[in-house]
């Protein structure tokens, strides 16, 4: 039974993200993480993207390309420039496979193995930390947790390390034990420091990694001494120690075939050059290069389902009223990963805290399990508590299914779903390009009309059987397939990407503030927003200006000429 309630929980998981995976186009950074997984696996040179994520993650993601057999493309001219995002739409589009066959199917291959894989691992330590309702509890919590189905759906580095981060934890929790040391064998000490280097060698975020892992050890340490008889007290395990590090430095190694691990410094040094000059963000209506110490506390009550708060606030509560080592080493590693975050200046979406979320399920897991399983009180209170279970539980249910595909752009209730979304944050917690599949699909049911199109990504318009004019874009990509003017009995249709509305990247935050008293005509996937302005003079009238402003005075002239308000 329990064996096959974990499988439930996974297959619900994955079927929730093979779902996004058909209806989204590709996300800002895939194409350059496929194709620079692809290079590294075929070639070993770690030319293409060295500078910006280890390899790890890019050549797992890119796996199955290597039974599909795309063209590596060696020979061609943006390869050799090391112009990533060129060479990498032309990986993906000019390719002698489509482009949908070689995306999706590395998605579902990172959807299948790091869903599979961390929903494992979250129910396994659920099961050792709150029994077999703990272990149920932690199953739907992560079924339905939309933050981790739009990660794994994708071909990034997120949701990889994020994997590794928490398997690393999980092993050095030994199993519960309160003497210091942790009761651990040289094989679980090994088996962490595997983990440690893969994680760090799929995103460089986690050099921060061995800090908190040395950090929970001597915490762990420090209070198992304080609990233990002086006699039965032990000492710091400078084996494990040793073989930990050992175990995570020859993964490292591994995954740049030895001779090229140097590239790791490099990429390292030149991340937190980045990192440190920050980025341009918006959080709730405001805009910053040096992002906010609330930015990631308000995007995780917002972007998480309020059932699972819930459950992992009770939880927390729970575990600080009566402390054990067990459950320090879930509170620890997610807390301190979090107050690591909330430092950074570049904050463009919450999947800078993914790994924060299994943590949070297994207390919110252990949580259900005391509200489940409390015998000390009274019949009718034992059943009020179970009944609010059932309550929340179907309340994660629906709210997640709601939203169903488009678990990219999911919002609680609290601020109104994820219609409502684009008001407190854009980038990759809502719009990372992933709606332009649903707008093709508007547009058809429409008789394919030509669009201004104000778009972030990098996905090919005209791949979804767009015809467009581009207005700003933001795809550090050059495009003419699919370029089209609205002729003179078109309707006049605009349609702009999220984060372009909330004007992000633009150093004229109000560009698009005239569009906030019109109501679009559809939003496609909660992220591009498609306004009708045939009828509107004066919104033609600014839609010309911008035009012209973007560079197309011709196209913004002809707008003028042709479009006769009906």
């Amino acid at each position: 039974m329990t064996l096959l309630a974990a499988a439930a929980a996974i297959a619900v998981h994955l079927w929730l993200g093979w779902g996004m995976i058909r209806a989204s186009a590709p996300t800002f950074d895939e194409p350059v993480h496929l194709a620079s997984g692809y290079q590294d696996l075929v070639s070993g040179s770690y030319r293409l993207n060295s500078q910006d994520h280890p390899p790890f993650a890019e050549m797992w993601g890119a796996l199955p390309l290597l039974w599909l057999r795309p063209s590596a493309m060696f020979q061609h001219p943006y390869l050799q420039a090391r112009r990533v995002y060129n060479f990498s739409d032309a990986f993906l589009y000019k390719n002698r496979l489509g482009a949908e066959k070689m995306l999706d199917t590395a998605r579902l291959w990172c959807l299948v193995t790091w869903g599979t894989l961390l929903g494992w691992a979250v129910m396994a330590w659920a099961l050792r930390l709150s029994g077999p309702v703990g272990m149920a509890a932690a199953g739907s919590l992560y079924a339905f947790c939309p933050v981790l189905i739009s990660n794994s759906a994708v071909v990034t580095t997120d949701a990889a390390s994020a994997v590794f981060f928490f398997i690393t934890f999980w092993l050095l929790s030994g199993r519960g034990v309160v003497k210091a040391g942790g009761g651990r064998t040289l094989w679980r000490w090994a088996g962490a420091g595997a983990a440690m280097g893969l994680a760090m060698a799929s995103k460089f975020s986690m050099f921060v990694l061995p800090v908190v892992a040395c950090a929970m050890l001597a915490a762990e340490h420090r209070l198992g001494s304080k609990r233990a008889a002086p006699a039965a007290a032990s000492g710091v395990p400078w084996l494990g120690i040793a073989v930990m590090a050992l175990g995570a430095f020859l993964a490292l190694a591994l995954v740049y075939r030895f001779e090229s691990v140097g590239l790791y410094a490099d990429g390292l040094r030149a991340t937190l050059t980045r990192i440190d000059e920050g980025r341009s963000s918006f959080f709730h209506g405001r805009h910053s290069n040096s992002g906010w110490l609330a930015y990631f506390p308000a995007a995780l009550l917002v972007k998480t389902p309020i059932p699972l708060l819930a459950f992992a606030g009770l939880g927390l509560g729970l575990w600080l009223r009566a402390p054990d080592l067990g459950r320090l080493w879930v509170a620890g590693p997610a807390a301190a990963y979090f107050l690591a975050a909330l430092l950074s200046k570049t904050q463009i979406g919450i999947r800078h805290i993914l790994p924060v979320f299994p943590f949070l399920i297994l207390m919110g897991a252990d949580a259900v399990a005391w509200l489940w399983t409390c015998r000390t009180a009274a019949p009718w209170v034992q059943m009020v508590k179970r009944g609010a279970v059932l309550v929340l539980a179907v309340w994660l249910a629906v709210s997640v299914g709601r939203g169903h595909p488009h678990h990219l752009a999911y919002f609680n209730e609290a601020v109104g779903g994820p219609s409502a979304g684009h008001r407190w944050f854009v980038d990759s917690n809502l719009d990372w390009g992933q709606g332009l599949k649903e707008l093709g699909r508007i547009l058809e049911s429409r008789g394919r009309p030509p669009v201004y199109l104000c778009y972030f990504g990098v996905a090919d318009p005209s791949y979804y059987g767009i015809r467009y004019t581009p207005l700003a874009f933001i795809d550090n990509v050059e495009r003419r397939e699919g370029l089209a003017e609205p002729g003179k009995g078109d309707p006049v249709l605009l349609a702009v990407s999220a984060t372009n509305l909330r004007a992000t990247y633009y150093s004229r935050k109000d560009l698009f503030a005239w569009l906030g008293s019109r109501e679009p005509a559809a939003i496609a996937g909660h992220s591009i927003f498609l306004y009708d302005l045939t009828r509107d003079a004066d919104g033609i009238q600014r839609l010309s200006s911008l035009l012209a402003a973007s560079g197309a005075h011709d196209a913004g002239q002809r707008l003028l000429s042709r479009a006769q308000p009906r």
